[in-house]
Order: C-alpha cells, then structure tokens, then sequence
C-alpha cells in the first residue's frame, strides 16, 4: 500500500509540472478560414473559448525568433516561448490544460519584446 501511495504521489507530481507549449504545425498549404487575418502582423486564435488546446495564426513580417506569451488578465506573465518561424502565417497549437478556468491573453513579442499583436482569450 505504501508503494501505491508512493507512486501516486510521484505521478501526480510529474502531472502537475507539465507546461504550457507552442507547436508549429507544418505544412501550411491552406490557412482555415477561422484563423484567417487581413493585417500583415499579429496573432489571431482560433476559438476566445478554450479548454486543453487552441490553434493559433501568427503572421510575422520576417524570418526569425519571437515570443508568444500568456499573461492573465491583470497582466502578470505566466508562461514565455520563443518560437523561430517564417515570414507571414504560422500555424501553432497552444496546450492550455494547465491554466485555471479565467481570461487570459497571448501576446507575440518580437526578440526585443516590442508587442505586434495580443488576443484575448477564456479558458473553460
């Protein structure tokens, strides 16, 4: 019984450490209609209702490494990646299972961390 216990522990532990990530998603041939932006620069999600995941556009002016951020509503940061990706539409996933049920919002910084585009969104 203490064993089980043990590794109940451990693997709760383990669970709980698990961030939140970006991935891109490759190839774009075709970018879905929800995720679809007029403006040459910025993020656009897909759904501002989220549970454990959401698809992402991020549309870059250039080549090269920028920043997507989580902050909560009141603007504490909560979670920083650095995504190397091409010039114009990027299609990302964010895994957002960690996140408690509140708003948020992604932010894409370039390398210097000048904003170029920030959504809002709720996690159910």
């Amino acid at each position: 019984m203490r064993k089980i216990i043990i590794l109940l522990l451990l693997l709760g532990t383990a669970m709980s450490c698990n961030q939140d990530t970006f991935e891109i998603t490759e190839p774009i041939s075709m970018v879905p209609e929800s995720l679809e932006m007029v403006e040459s620069v910025g993020v656009k999600l897909e759904n501002i209702f989220v549970s454990d995941q959401v698809y992402i556009n991020v549309k870059l002016p250039k080549d090269g490494t920028y920043r997507l951020k989580i902050r909560s509503i009141d603007g504490t940061l909560l979670s920083q990646e650095m995504l190397t990706a091409k010039e114009g539409n990027n299609l990302l996933s964010a895994y957002t299972a960690t996140l408690e049920n509140s708003s948020y919002t992604i932010e894409l910084a370039d390398i210097n961390h000048n904003t170029l585009g920030t959504e809002i969104f709720v996690k159910q």
